[in-house]
């Protein structure tokens, strides 16, 4: 399944970041929203797909990735936007086509507010790099494809992550502030889920 995040208030910043879970919260509650998947295909192609899960149109999404090369080091930023986007409608930002590869490194949400593109969601692709099991904040996240950040995460509902499992970390965006490549230190994600391959098609 997709990845669901949605709007959530903003928790107090602490010296370790601590989250809390609301994936079972209703997104359709919500004015803006996303489902995230990625898609690879058999020569490298990478895409990732955003889909509306809110109740408002989308005015734009900036989705974020960096090149890699047959090391699995960087090689540069691919920046693409989504524009129009309506409740319940997605479309795809494509990384790397036919021998190429990437990683998702951030995607960010717009809503038009007043006839400006005005930002709502910041979200950053990590992996679970370290679970700790029983202690209070039980998972270590970090970059998914790069270094230079990690995210002391956990609580007493929050659901259960795998070892070396892609996420998705959530974070109210702050408005005249610039989207970074890393989560801002000492702020805690308000919900941190899998980051999934997009569901196969359907047969008929």
């Amino acid at each position: 399944m997709p990845s669901r995040l949605f709007r959530a208030a903003s928790l107090p910043a602490a010296v370790f970041l601590a989250g809390f879970a609301t994936a079972h919260a209703n997104p359709a509650a919500t004015a803006y929203g996303v489902d995230v998947c990625t898609l690879t295909g058999t020569s490298g192609q990478y895409s990732v797909r955003v889909q509306n899960a809110g109740t408002a149109p989308l005015a734009r999404i900036d989705v974020t990735g960096v090149r890699l090369d047959a090391g699995g080091q960087p090689q540069g930023d691919i920046h693409v936007s989504l524009t129009a986007i309506p409740p319940g409608k997605y479309d795809t930002a494509i990384l790397a086509r036919h021998g190429e590869s990437a990683a998702l490194v951030s995607i960010a949400t717009y809503l038009s507010v007043n006839g400006a593109d005005t930002p709502q969601q910041e979200l950053f692709a990590g992996k679970v790099a370290h679970v700790s099991p029983g202690a209070p904040l039980q998972y270590t996240l970090a970059p998914l494809a790069l270094r230079g950040w990690t995210v002391a995460y956990g609580g007493p509902n929050v659901p259960k992550l795998d070892a070396g499992s892609a996420v998705l970390l959530a974070y109210p965006a702050r408005s005249g502030k610039k989207l970074d490549s890393r989560p801002e230190t000492g702020r805690s994600p308000t919900n941190v889920v899998p980051l999934a391959p997009c569901p196969a098609p359907r047969g008929k």
